[in-house]
């Protein structure tokens, strides 16, 4: 937890530089840090507690960074929710300007997101939050944007309706049935957030993420046996890993993430989709040292992973690992070769340590759910 006087930008930004520096991102990691500048500008000097609790990492902090762990060039990633201080997080003013700054400064692509903006960010959301907003580079690339949007904002239950009504409006509606397709358990397995790549290139990615409520891990191979590279085994030796052999998702949903082709580039089959596993790690550990344990067990055999992963960690973490859980987020697992594509997902902690299933963002409106 960050001292009460931390500016929140300030600190954020002092850890995206630090860790964009030790993964030797060179330009690209100051061109990322200086969007992220652009992004958070209306922070002000606003401290933590100035702020609505967010969703973006459980502890209620508006800013998660990523790394991809695999392939010869480091991937760096934050995340942040477009927060205004003293302001609902569920207000779109905020959200709704920074497009503007991203379209116009930095040339990002808003054609798709104009076409859902009016349905995803209304005036009067049913839900605690309407969007985040992220940016990625890999050494030697240039900075790309992306968006996403919650899908409840008419209600948990019009998520569907409204997922499929953004998805016509962006041009996307033929990969609609492969929206439904994924969806095994009517109940449990629910559409929350819509991403969009901030680009007008035919190959700009439209994501959808889903919660499975009450999975086991059979279940999760079983939704994600469809799609290439996903052998059952492998998806429930990964998930007894990272959740130390226990066989169920009992306080905190895994989410799982088609990303859509464009329907320009490819047929809609699920041949044609990519599938990411994202494994919650607050809930189902006593501590971020037992957490590291499971990543260096996940990430056996893989040296340069293993130490791009211990390097970034050791920029993030600002308390002993033993004290708590909350500096690791998420891990996301995708199949490859010559080994899986593996991501972890960081909070800065500028709230609390300990957040509860869900997110302190999240905790009284669907804690009952699932």
């Amino acid at each position: 937890m960050s001292d009460l006087s931390t500016v929140m930008r300030t600190a954020c930004a002092a850890t995206l530089e630090r860790t964009a520096r030790t993964l030797g991102l060179d330009g690209g990691g100051a061109r990322l840090v200086a969007a992220f500048h652009a992004m958070t500008d209306h922070w002000g000097d606003a401290r933590p507690n100035e702020f609505p609790l967010s969703d973006v990492s459980p502890d209620g902090s508006p800013v998660e960074f990523a790394v991809d762990l695999d392939g010869p060039t480091p991937a760096l990633q934050f995340a942040m929710e477009p927060l205004l201080p003293g302001v609902p997080a569920c207000d779109p003013a905020a959200a709704r300007t920074l497009m503007t700054t991203l379209a116009g400064r930095f040339g990002a692509g808003a054609a798709r997101w104009s076409a859902v903006a009016d349905r995803l960010l209304p005036d009067k959301a049913h839900g605690p939050h309407v969007s985040m907003y992220g940016a990625e580079v890999r050494r030697g690339g240039p900075v790309r944007f992306k968006a996403w949007f919650y899908l409840d904002v008419e209600g948990p239950d019009g998520a569907p309706d409204l997922l499929r009504s953004a998805l016509d409006a962006m041009g996307e509606g033929d990969s609609w049935p492969m929206v439904r397709e994924h969806v095994h358990r009517p109940e449990q397995d629910a559409p929350f957030l819509l991403s969009l790549d901030l680009s007008d290139r035919a190959t700009a990615r439209v994501k959808v993420y889903f919660r499975h409520y009450a999975a086991d891990v059979d279940e999760v191979a079983a939704a994600l046996k469809p799609y290439p590279g996903y052998e059952p085994g492998e998806v429930r030796a990964f998930c007894a890993t990272m959740l130390d052999g226990h066989q169920h998702f009992a306080d905190q949903p895994p989410v799982t993430c088609l990303s859509l082709l464009d329907a320009r580039t490819a047929k809609r089959t699920a041949k044609h989709v990519d599938a990411t596993l994202y494994v919650p790690l607050w809930t189902y550990a006593d501590h971020d040292g037992q957490v590291r344990q499971r990543v260096h067990r996940a990430l056996a055999g893989r040296p340069r992973a293993m130490r791009r992963y211990e390097d970034v960690l050791a920029e993030i973490s600002h308390r002993g690992l033993d004290a708590g859980t909350g500096i690791h987020n998420y891990i996301s697992w995708r199949p490859g070769r010559p080994g899986p594509r593996v991501k972890l997902y960081f909070s800065p902690e500028m709230h609390a340590v300990n957040p509860p299933p869900f997110g302190a963002g999240q905790e009284e409106r669907i804690g009952g759910q699932g």
